[in-house]
């Protein structure tokens, strides 16, 4: 008799030595992803899953629909649950004096996510998988904006970025791609810092100048080949991510660190 139990989920990784604590045995967890789903990537797996039912077309022309009236709502001042989770507006910055009023130089409307308790329940029944440990990955701990002197949070494109960092030196052979990539949130394309805006290129410390992105909210990866002291190159480039967004501008959207997320 078949089991009508549903599939148990889980999700694969790697742990990662954690440098930002003193502790040599304390690791994070970098989970492997399969596959980046685009909205029309999600319909189509909906529409083979639904049989004959609906068409992916007529799946996104409903999505599209439903996440008009949901912006709509929200800009409104509704709390809306869509998809995963429970959205609302918010305003961050002071006001100082009861009279105050909105001053765009010190206040911005955020969006804040929280997930729904039906996510919640989701996740807490998802198995975690550790595939194996990942030995000497370049590391990065710490950026800082230097226009604004604002640490892991904000860009300023054409000013400096100065960083710090375990094994972040980019180095490596002819036709292999290593470098510091600043990869958009939303549609995953990256943009490369080229290597003559590298200021400062060590393996604890780097600067480089901040291409001309778009606003929007972007992940910082290092790229590289480095070994440490010796002239020799990992065989292949070991690549990691800086767990923080960093936005430009307002970012498209609030500015919630990934645990308020």
């Amino acid at each position: 008799m078949a089991s009508t139990d549903p599939k148990k989920k889980s999700i694969t990784g790697k742990l990662v030595e954690n440098k930002l604590t003193e502790r040599p045995d304390d690791y994070s967890f970098n989970v492997t992803y399969v596959q980046n789903r685009s909205i029309g990537d999600l319909c189509k797996l909906a529409a083979a899953r639904l049989g004959t039912k609906y068409s992916a077309s007529e799946i996104e022309s409903i999505y599209d629909a439903v996440k008009s009236v949901s912006e709509d709502e929200i800009c409104s001042g509704c709390i809306v649950e869509f998809g995963l989770t429970s959205n609302s507006l918010g305003v961050e910055g002071s006001f100082i004096g009861p009279k105050a009023q909105f001053d765009p130089a010190r206040n911005k409307v955020v969006l804040r996510s929280t997930p729904t308790a039906a996510t919640r329940a989701l996740l807490a029944d998802i198995s975690v998988i550790v595939s194996h440990v990942e030995e000497g990955l370049p590391t990065i701990v710490s950026v800082t904006d230097v226009a604004t002197g604002i640490e892991n949070s904000c860009l300023t494109p054409g000013g400096g970025l100065v960083g710090r960092g375990d094994r972040c030196k980019i180095a490596g052979e002819a036709g292999q791609t290593v470098g510091f990539f600043f990869v958009n949130a939303a549609d995953q394309v990256e943009t490369a810092v080229p290597a003559t805006s590298l200021m400062r290129n060590e393996p604890a410390n780097f600067s480089f100048v901040i291409p001309a992105l778009a606003n929007g909210t972007y992940f910082l990866e290092v790229v590289t080949q480095y070994v440490g002291g010796s002239a020799k190159f990992l065989k292949e480039p070991r690549r990691n991510r800086f767990p923080y967004p960093l936005t430009v501008g307002d970012g498209g959207g609030g500015s919630e660190s990934p645990d308020e997320i």
